[in-house]
């Protein structure tokens, strides 16, 4: 069975892409922000080969019946990279949000504030099923 792993990168850049419409971005925001991911690029490919590489070993790991502390280590090293693309997204949003103006940072914060009642209203609904 394969499992198939979304890309947060990808759904970032589309959510993005999204919000750059929605704020009504200047074309020289829009340039800086191309400017931005392009610079991030071939970290997020590294950091992407990294975790595909990293599962892989994992799933050899296991199959073959490594020992628990070769599985720790691999796990380790895996839970390193998907820190360091928390970190990117992080440093992602921040530069995104750097281009903003005062009345675009406004309407963005209230675009996550909304984003954010809709996720906590779902997933209440979840909770309340148990």
């Amino acid at each position: 069975m394969q499992v198939l792993a979304h890309d947060h990168f990808e759904r970032i850049h589309e959510h993005m892409e999204e919000w750059e419409e929605k704020l009504d971005l200047k074309k020289e925001q829009k340039d800086e922000l191309k400017a931005l991911r392009d610079a991030m690029k071939a970290e997020r490919k590294a950091l992407k080969e990294q975790n595909r590489a990293l599962y892989k070993q994992v799933k050899e790991a296991i199959k073959s019946g490594a020992d628990q502390g070769t599985l720790d280590n691999l796990g380790a090293q895996l839970g390193k990279v998907q820190v360091a693309k928390m970190q990117l997204i992080d440093k992602h949003f921040k530069g995104f949000e750097k281009v903003l103006n005062e009345e675009q940072k406004a309407k963005f914060e209230a675009m996550k504030a909304e984003k954010k009642k809709r996720w906590e209203e779902k997933h209440q609904d979840m909770d309340d099923d148990d």
